[in-house]
């Protein structure tokens, strides 16, 4: 018996399924938000927590941070005449405690409520491509794009809490009600915008790993771009108002509510999601739009050695960052060189000098420098978890199953996150110092002066590294967690104790990083014991990776 024949369309062709696609690809998605909450409980929570306590607490310390309406004027006139703060932090566009408060909690605030969007939608989506996950569940009735909407929904609910417990804990305390509203919605729309961003970029790259760089590092550019722009004096006003961190900060909460500019700001999140709805459309499962090079045939000589492939597999990401940072520290040098040239006789410049134990014209670099040891410290943390990467996908097992020894394969990764922050950090140091030489430093001593400072900070960066391999040893699972806990722990206790809500002592208990900054440091004996602590940790997590199988 014959099977009866499809009834036929125009000119003898089949008619479509359905006449709206939209509805079949994104079946399943109701599944998938109720398995990623469940996958991602702890991340979204601690995103939730972190973001909501920075905020809260940097204003509720405000009434202490400047008190007096001397303190108040200030802090203002600090903003007024150092154009950086502004480009790093952001404006104030008024001298209440309030709007003083706003302007402190503007960048911090923002960043991680963009962060912890980002790492959301890249492990709902990318990471469970590259795990093959997504794929398994592709034999189920499962829409195309499911998971992609998934990620989307449970990003956009998080922000969306992030906010209304901003706002609700600010009407709280006492706060104006528009103010808070106005705050709540502009750390809301930078979730929103960093979800955005993450989609598109996890269309793009291939790997969790570099969506999340890709989209994190698109929002600080568009938040650098927005500082260029307040700090240009009127000669480049356009920066401020092309990005989308330029209308949040442009709704000035506590300082006369713009609340307009929240329009664009939501369309371009609209737009975003767009875009990666229709990127999605264009690639195969697994794949991404960005072309993954090909590799030679053959390996070259010098990669016969554990320690000279572990360096391989994390060569672009060294060389990608020092470019950055190169062309950063240099940017930062020359614009920085003449501006503390022309502030640095102000009586507050030369008290901040005196606390930093530097040169008044060296303590702007100084204060960069020490902002951005925590990126640095990231992809440290980032290069350290390629550990668990090799040992989740199957290669350290084919590389064990040859001659190589378990502790040289992981001596040989830990090294390798071991020095790449000193490479970076050189780098930066090396850059700050040629951009000062520019702006008419003296070359060899400032590029020796910021080098030996920004290398200084390495010891710090490798406590974390240390802790993290040895989660890796006797948690593999939790390596993660455990890795950017730490860190975070680092970032937050320097900012609670820096806006007053935290002890000085708790600071330099929990952190490596209070023990190798000029304004915390007492003794020169910091830098041996940090580096003893962590490579007594390193060789903790390698003997407990000898100690137990690898992960299946």
């Amino acid at each position: 018996m014959s099977a009866p024949a499809a009834p036929m369309g125009t000119r003898g062709r089949p008619p479509k399924a359905s006449q709206n696609r939209w509805p079949d690809t994104l079946a399943g998605t109701g599944h998938l938000v109720r398995l990623g909450l469940r996958r991602d409980r702890l991340p979204i929570m601690l995103w939730i927590t972190v973001t909501v306590a920075i905020v809260l607490g940097g204003v509720a310390a405000a009434e202490t941070t400047y008190p007096t309406a001397q303190d108040r004027q200030a802090r203002w006139e600090q903003l007024q005449s150092v154009p950086m703060l502004v480009v790093f932090q952001g404006r104030a566009f008024a001298d209440t405690a309030d709007a003083l408060a706003v302007q402190q909690a503007f960048a911090v605030g923002t960043m991680a409520a963009a962060l912890g969007a980002v790492i959301v939608v890249a492990r709902g989506t990318r990471n469970e491509e590259s795990s093959g996950r997504r794929e398994l569940l592709g034999g189920l009735p499962m829409g195309r794009h499911a998971d992609l909407a998934a990620s989307l929904g449970i990003a956009l609910a998080a922000g969306a809490m992030i906010a209304a417990m901003v706002a609700g804990g600010l009407v709280t305390s006492g706060k104006p009600i528009a103010g808070s509203l106005a705050l709540a919605l502009v750390i809301g729309a930078a979730a929103l915008t960093g979800t955005g961003l993450a989609a598109i970029a996890a269309q793009l790259a291939t790997r969790a790993g570099s969506a999340m760089w890709l989209a994190f590092g698109v929002f600080y550019t568009l938040h650098l771009f927005r500082g260029l722009g307040a700090a240009s004096d009127g000669s480049a006003p356009w920066l401020t108002w092309a990005v989308p961190n330029g209308w949040w900060e442009n709704v000035r909460p506590f300082a006369g509510e713009r609340w307009w500019l929240l329009l664009p700001a939501l369309a371009w999140i609209l737009l975003s999601v767009m875009v990666a709805f229709f990127l999605a459309e264009r690639r195969d499962l697994g794949a991404g739009i960005l072309p993954v090079r090909k590799g030679p045939a053959h390996g070259a000589r010098w990669l016969r050695t554990t320690s000279s492939l572990a360096w391989r597999l994390v060569r672009a990401s060294v060389i990608g960052w020092a470019v950055a940072i190169a062309a950063l520290g240099s940017a930062l040098g020359y614009v920085g060189a003449g501006a503390m040239a022309e502030y640095a006789d102000l009586p507050w410049v030369r008290q901040w000098a005196a606390e930093l134990g530097v040169a008044p014209e060296s303590s702007f670099f100084t204060y960069v420098v020490l902002v951005l040891v925590f990126p640095l410290a990231a992809q440290a943390l980032h290069t350290t978890l390629r550990i668990r990467q090799e040992e989740s996908g199957g290669t350290a097992e084919l590389m064990l199953s040859g001659p190589t020894g378990r502790m040289a394969w992981a001596i040989s990764f830990a090294g390798a996150a071991l020095m790449s922050p000193v490479v970076l950090l050189t780098v930066l140091g090396a850059s700050v110092g040629f951009g000062s030489w520019i702006g008419g430093g003296r070359l060899v001593a400032d590029v020796a002066q910021f080098t030996a400072l920004t290398v200084s900070l390495a010891p710090a960066i490798w406590t974390v590294v240390g802790v993290t391999v040895l989660a890796h040893g006797l948690i593999p699972r939790l390596s993660a967690a455990v890795a950017w806990t730490a860190l975070g722990v680092g970032i937050l206790t320097e900012i609670a104790v820096k806006i007053g809500v935290l002890p000085q002592v708790l600071f330099l208990l929990l952190s490596p990083f209070a023990h190798v900054n000029p304004y915390y440091r007492s003794t020169m004996a910091v830098y041996p014991v940090l580096t003893l602590v962590s490579l007594v940790l390193v060789a903790g997590g390698v003997w407990a990776m000898r100690r137990r199988d690898l992960p299946t």
